[in-house]
C-alpha cells in the first residue's frame, strides 16, 4: 500500500471507528457503576459523590465524539444498549450475592456482597439515570448542532460551549434522578439519605464533573473528533 499524507496506515473506516467507541463506551459505564459503590468526600463534608465519578466524564465525551461524528440516532441507541448492559450486569452481581458459597470462603463472599449488594432499587435507578441523562446530553448537543448549522456557523467554534453545556445538564439530570430515586428518604429502602445529603451530592457532582469535561473538551474532544471525520472523509473519497 502506498503511503498516504494520513501515514503508512490504512485510515480506520467508519465502522471500525464507531466499534471502538462502542466498545469504550461499554467497558467505561459498566466500570462507573462498580466504583459508584464507594462513596468520596475529599476529605470534606461539602464535596460528597460517589466513585463512578473519576471516569464518569467519558462516558459524556464519547457521546459528544459519536453525536459530532455520526448523528443523535446512533448515539441514543449505544447509550440504549449500553444502559440494558449495565442493568444486566449488576443484577447478575445481585444474583450472585444471593447464591451460597462454601464456609472456608465466606469473608471472600462477605466482601463481594458489601460491593455488589446493590438492591433492585438501586440497580433500576442507576440503569434509568445513565440512559436519561445520556439521551438528554445527546439530544442537546445535535439539536444545537443542527441549529448552527441552519444558520451557516461553524459549529466547530462553538463546540466546546455545546459539549460543556449538554454535559452540564446531562449530568445533572443523571445525577439527580439516580440519587433520588436510589436514596429519597420514603421508606422504600434501608439505606436511604437525607435531602440536604442528596441535593450536596448532586450539586458537587454535578460541578466536579462540568470542570473535568470542559477541561477534556479541547485536549481529547475536540482533536479526535476531528481525527476520525478528518480519516472517514479520507477513506470515503480515496478508497
Amino acid at each position: 500500500m502506498s503511503r498516504t499524507k494520513l501515514g503508512a496506515r490504512r485510515p480506520f473506516t467508519s465502522t471500525e471507528y464507531l466499534i471502538g467507541l462502542s466498545v469504550v463506551y461499554g467497558i467505561v459505564a459498566v466500570l462507573m457503576n462498580i466504583l459508584c459503590m464507594k462513596s468520596l468526600s475529599f476529605g470534606s463534608s461539602v464535596i460528597i459523590c460517589d466513585g463512578g465519578l473519576l471516569i464518569s466524564w467519558m462516558v459524556f465525551l464519547i457521546s459528544n465524539v459519536i453525536t459530532e461524528v455520526w448523528d443523535e440516532r446512533t448515539a441514543i441507541r449505544l447509550s440504549s444498549f449500553v444502559a440494558i448492559l449495565s442493568f444486566l450486569f449488576m443484577l447478575l452481581a445481585r444474583l450472585e450475592v444471593l447464591i451460597p458459597t462454601l464456609p472456608e470462603y465466606h469473608e471472600q463472599a462477605d466482601a463481594f456482597a458489601r460491593i455488589f449488594s446493590n438492591g433492585p432499587r438501586t440497580i433500576i435507578s442507576s440503569a434509568t439515570a445513565f440512559w436519561v441523562g445520556n439521551v438528554i446530553n445527546v439530544h442537546i448537543i445535535y439539536r444545537i448542532k443542527v441549529r448552527l448549522e441552519k444558520a451557516g456557523k461553524d459549529r466547530g467554534i462553538l463546540f466546546f460551549f455545546r459539549a460543556s453545556f449538554s454535559t452540564l445538564i446531562g449530568q445533572l439530570v443523571d445525577n439527580a434522578l439516580f440519587m433520588t430515586l436510589a436514596f429519597a428518604p420514603v421508606g422504600l429502602s434501608v439505606y436511604e439519605m437525607r435531602w440536604v445529603d442528596i441535593f450536596t451530592s448532586v450539586l458537587s457532582g454535578t460541578v466536579i464533573e462540568l470542570v473535568v469535561e470542559s477541561f477534556f473538551v479541547p485536549l481529547i474532544t475536540i482533536p479526535l473528533t476531528r481525527k476520525i471525520q478528518k480519516e472517514i472523509d479520507y477513506h470515503s473519497t480515496h478508497m
